[in-house]
């Protein structure tokens, strides 16, 4: 007999909008290695010949390999912001608060940093890598001073969102520099990880970087889905009969198949479409 797809979906659909309404976005999500993807376009579970098709892609880790060395290079790269870049930049994010603007600080102190790293680039020797490391340093340095001012004032945010920027910017050659010296071999890791992935589950990639493969996988795309980074989009009506499907929220959809988790979302049709926050 065969089963309505849908007829199992709706009451994890229920669960997901649930989720979806209570938590806010953050940048640097955990339970996917900490990765940027709050402004993804599409997100999407590859396997079998695709998944092969886009491990090969070297320049698909970089965001990846990033995000991972930043922490690595945390602790050697400790150097205080630079007084004047303060300074200039609490004065102007002060006055915005005064005029009314709604200083958040992670994405204010991301948009303030990342604009330094055209500069910061433009002459390396591999601009793309240089500038993934620059943007993981500004998203590392500005998660970890933003954390405590969820519940700030418009002038936390703002203290918080300058001293974050500023001293991604005073580290960020030292955190370049570092990077690069383990960039390669964690490109070759994230492949090999990946390569693995395609036989299995597949590997989850974002508007074509690779984040992560593996037993994890479930976990980020739960996270996804409640910080509301992801969504449930469309059921394609065919497919779900050959698929059990569990998440960790608890919601699960049965049929004759064995492919489980939430990544058999993706791969048997139920898409999970990234949408950019506003």
């Amino acid at each position: 007999m065969m089963t309505n797809p849908l007829t199992w979906l709706l009451p994890c659909a229920a669960v997901l909008t649930g989720a979806l309404l209570s938590n806010p976005a953050q940048a640097g999500i955990p339970e996917c290695n900490g990765m940027r993807l709050e402004d993804a376009f599409s997100c999407e579970i590859r396997g079998n010949l695709e998944c092969e098709a886009g491990c090969e892609d070297f320049g698909v880790y970089k965001k990846a390999c990033a995000t991972q060395l930043h922490l690595v290079c945390q602790d050697t790269c400790t150097l205080d912001p630079e007084p004047t870049c303060t300074d200039s930049c609490t004065e102007q994010c002060s006055s915005d608060c005064d005029a009314g603007v709604n200083v958040i600080c992670q994405h204010n102190c991301f948009g303030e940093c990342v604009g330094a790293c055209d500069a910061q680039c433009s002459d390396a020797d591999d601009p793309e890598t240089c500038q993934a490391s620059c943007e993981a340093t500004c998203d590392g340095e500005c998660d970890s001073q933003c954390a405590a001012t969820v519940n700030g004032s418009c002038y936390q945010h703002c203290v918080e969102c300058c001293g974050g920027s500023c001293g991604a910017q005073a580290n960020m050659t030292c955190q370049t520099d570092c990077q690069e010296e383990e960039f390669e071999s964690c490109e070759y890791e994230f492949r090999a990880d990946c390569d693995a992935s395609c036989t299995g589950d597949g590997a989850l990639f974002c508007d074509g970087e690779f984040v992560m493969a593996g037993p994890e996988l479930n976990g980020c795309l739960d996270a996804l889905v409640a910080t509301g980074i992801m969504e449930v989009e469309e059921a394609i009506d065919d497919v779900l009969d050959d698929v059990s499907i569990e998440t960790n929220s608890g919601c699960t959809a049965g049929g004759r198949g064995g492919a489980g988790g939430l990544a058999s979302l993706f791969v048997f049709g139920i898409l999970l479409a990234g949408r950019r926050r506003r």
